[in-house]
């Protein structure tokens, strides 16, 4: 498996960007609280709430996670060929065996979540199900038990609750402060607040494309081929859903870099600044690793 460097590596992105984030709020409390004249209290109510979200994002990113997706946890007797298929796996290849949910959509596509190994999540769409073999389901379910078995699954989740909160911040501020006085210079400055708040969306976006980049989802395909025990299933999976029009609920930009495949259809902004790389590149590394026999 994955060498303990690359996990201890993960983990320490994480306090990273806790820390990035605390620093963003904390210098915007400073400067709202200079400009309504609240002062230091001000200033620690911010830092206050930063600590706060970054608790929540640290010990509840998982649940959050499941929530905005509405998975639902599915247990053996409801789909047990599908559970022995995800349990053949790990026992072959000596990995915990996670908790498995289900959203319910006719899209294609899955995650994984989870603060570590122990409280590891699955979560697959009806759509996945129902359209792939169980040769690509297995390729998927590799992918997905490659983050995890990495650690990958953890720093994906916080960095989305990380996001959401910075997003909102930003819109309710936005939102909130003009208009606030009727004064012009007061309007103006509170004007351009919200749009500095405003543009933390977009930057915020981008810290997650620098924490879990394109090469990570490489990575993990690598490793999912040879959990599944052959390249293809997945090429062929991915190729499948590429091909698939239906766009998933309760996927948003925060979310978008935790699934298998990005989310957003036919969109060529969300393609431009996706964290996936191509899909045709990863099929045609999978064919590769197949012909060549080089990475399993």
């Amino acid at each position: 498996m994955y060498s303990n460097n690359i996990i201890r590596q993960n983990q320490a992105k994480v306090f990273l960007y806790m820390a990035i984030m605390t620093a963003i709020i904390g210098v915007l409390g400073y400067f709202v609280s200079s400009y309504f004249n609240f002062g230091l209290t001000g200033t620690g109510i911010f830092l206050i709430i930063a600590g706060i979200i970054d608790f929540i994002a640290y010990f509840f990113s998982d649940t959050f996670v499941i929530k905005s997706s509405g998975a639902k946890e599915i247990k053996e007797e409801q789909m047990p060929e599908y559970f022995k298929l995800v349990r053949d796996m790990c026992e072959r290849n000596k990995i915990k065996m996670p908790k498995l949910y289900l959203i319910n959509t006719g899209a294609m596509n899955a995650f994984a979540t989870g603060r570590n190994k122990d409280k590891a999540v699955v979560a697959v769409t009806r759509g996945l199900l129902e359209k792939l073999t169980p040769e690509e389901i297995s390729g998927v379910v590799g992918h997905e038990l490659s983050h995890i078995e990495n650690g990958d699954m953890f720093l994906m989740s916080v960095l989305s609750i990380l996001a959401g909160f910075i997003s909102i911040i930003a819109d309710s501020f936005w939102y909130s402060g003009m208009g606030r006085s009727s004064d012009r210079d007061r309007s103006g400055i509170v004007a351009l607040i919200g749009l500095a708040l405003a543009l933390l969306a977009p930057i915020t976006a981008s810290l997650i494309k620098l924490a879990v980049s394109r090469s990570r989802e490489y990575m993990a395909d690598a490793k999912g081929a040879q959990i599944c025990g052959n390249p293809l299933y997945l090429a062929s999976a991915l190729n499948k859903i590429k091909n698939d029009r239906i766009p998933l609920p309760g996927a948003g930009q925060a979310t978008a870099h935790l699934y298998i495949s990005n989310p957003f259809k036919g969109d060529f902004i969300s393609k431009l600044m996706s964290t996936h790389p191509d899909t045709d590149d990863r099929i045609q590394k999978l064919e590769n690793m197949n012909i060549n026999d080089k990475g399993l």
